[in-house]
């Protein structure tokens, strides 16, 4: 008889934080927000503390469909799962941490730390099916590991996780490639990109070249290593990638891609420019 492995262990956790989250009357649609928010939203997080602090609260939210602070602060609450950082003499929220990520925030005086009802040692179980010879072929090297406990689609889904913590530079100089061959060339750029510049520039009321300059530094900054996170993605074929490029792009998505774009231009545009240096 095999015995358990630690990912029985956590599918088994996952389903009992399911059964908790819902007993609590909270929506599947708020529960997969909290499972987005644990597997680690770094783009909303502090680079140092790796925490979700206030000042990232209002972009936090609006990705997360809410029209206040308030309604992301509440599902926090309700969530009972997340570290809380609150100030001592307000009681407010000033940051709040996932279990599956090893977060570095050190309290100030000021502030108190707040446990989750639910206590962390639940995430503490590692995926050892590595050593199971049954299960290598399943899991292989393409296992996700956080710092601190394991990959968030296999403790809340139970099964392989589908996306790497960080791109590999094999798949980012594949995808890389492969979207500046669409880009240069005119009949793939207007089959796989063309709806996406009209509507961009539409929206923003800017010649077609700044939609496609625009669009460029999206693939660079943003598309390029999302898809190239994806687990197996250097083996795929071509047709496959192609057909994940080609629903990325579709008009679906196509107000999510376009905002995204744009403001990832305006951040761009708000970082200071420094004088050069000259060495004498």
């Amino acid at each position: 008889m095999k015995r358990k492995t630690d990912i029985a262990i956590a599918a088994t956790s996952a389903r009992s934080y399911n059964r908790h989250w819902r007993a609590h009357k909270l929506s599947w649609s708020e529960i997969g927000k909290i499972k987005y928010l644990f597997d680690g939203a770094y783009e909303y997080m502090d680079d140092v503390t790796l925490a979700y602090t206030r000042t990232h609260f209002n972009k936090l939210r609006k990705a997360l469909g809410f029209k206040q602070d308030s309604e992301l602060i509440e599902l926090i609450e309700k969530a009972e799962a997340f570290r809380i950082v609150r100030n001592r003499e307000t009681h407010q929220m000033d940051a709040f941490m996932s279990p599956l990520v090893g977060d570095r925030f050190v309290a100030l005086s000021s502030q108190e730390i707040e446990e989750p009802a639910i206590p962390y040692e639940i995430f503490d179980c590692k995926a050892n099916a590595l050593a199971n010879d049954n299960d290598r072929d399943k899991i292989s090297e393409n296992q996700r590991q956080h710092r601190h406990g394991i990959n968030m689609h296999m403790l809340l889904a139970g099964n392989v996780p589908k996306f790497h913590v960080e791109a590999s530079d094999e798949a980012l100089k594949r995808i890389h490639k492969g979207f500046m061959t669409l880009f240069l060339n005119e009949a793939y750029y207007n089959r796989y990109f063309g709806e996406f510049t009209q509507a961009y520039a539409r929206k923003y009321r800017v010649p077609e070249y700044v939609a496609k300059e625009d669009l460029l530094f999206y693939l660079d900054e943003k598309v390029t290593h999302h898809i190239a996170r994806r687990v197996g993605i250097e083996n795929w074929e071509s047709d496959a990638i192609l057909k994940w490029v080609m629903n990325y792009f579709s008009v679906k998505f196509m107000q999510r891609n376009i905002t995204e774009a744009h403001e990832l231009k305006i951040r761009r545009m708000e970082v200071p420019i420094c004088k050069p240096q000259v060495f004498k």
